[in-house]
């Protein structure tokens, strides 16, 4: 090996190296001590506006046990092969947010299922991202043995055995790894 491939060997080497090292700093301009939707923090309330200001004017409101706002969106699939024509796959998907309704048009929010890249889990993690996202927040997590889903818990959260998984989120994941739900849903 000559003097210009080690040479370029270590220059690449440093350059990954500095990558790796500014991914891993990336996570500390978030915020990742509660659980939090597009800035909202869940189980504090607010107020209609606020949300309608925060996650945009809902698709749908409506109460059945929780007071909910459902977000319609169309997802565009990759085009599809064919000689003759172009044309693209679509699916609509809902997100939604449950709020307790407290004095008048104060609503508690506590739950949510999104199942669309439109709302970020602190700001930093959506569907369609990869799954290992799910650890670079720190915190707890515990994943299932069926290797469908891992739940997420901030720092500070209590520890096993009496931590209640199902009172955090939930990271549903595919075979490739990539997030296609995220949800928190308690009874």
């Amino acid at each position: 090996m000559n003097s210009f491939s080690k040479l370029s060997i270590c220059i690449i080497a440093i350059a990954s190296a500095g990558i790796l090292t500014a991914a891993a700093q990336d996570t500390l301009q978030y915020d990742f001590s509660t659980i939090r939707i597009n800035g909202l923090e869940v189980d504090k309330a607010y107020t209609r506006e606020q949300i309608i200001d925060t996650l945009g004017e809902p698709s749908i409101e409506d109460e059945h046990g929780y007071y909910y706002f459902t977000y319609i969106s169309t997802l565009v699939m990759a085009p599809a092969v064919d000689t003759t024509r172009t044309f693209r796959a679509a699916k609509e998907v809902a997100d939604g947010f449950g709020y307790i309704r407290k004095n008048g048009d104060t609503l508690r929010f506590q739950v949510f299922f999104i199942t669309s890249d439109r709302f970020a889990v602190n700001d930093y993690i959506r569907v369609g991202d990869p799954v290992t996202k799910v650890y670079d927040m720190g915190g707890q997590t515990m994943e299932e043995e069926d290797r469908s889903r891992i739940y997420w818990a901030p720092e500070g959260s209590p520890e096993e055995p009496w931590i209640e998984w199902n009172c955090y989120p939930a990271f549903y994941y595919d075979d490739n790894g990539i997030i296609t739900d995220i949800e928190l849903y308690y009874d």
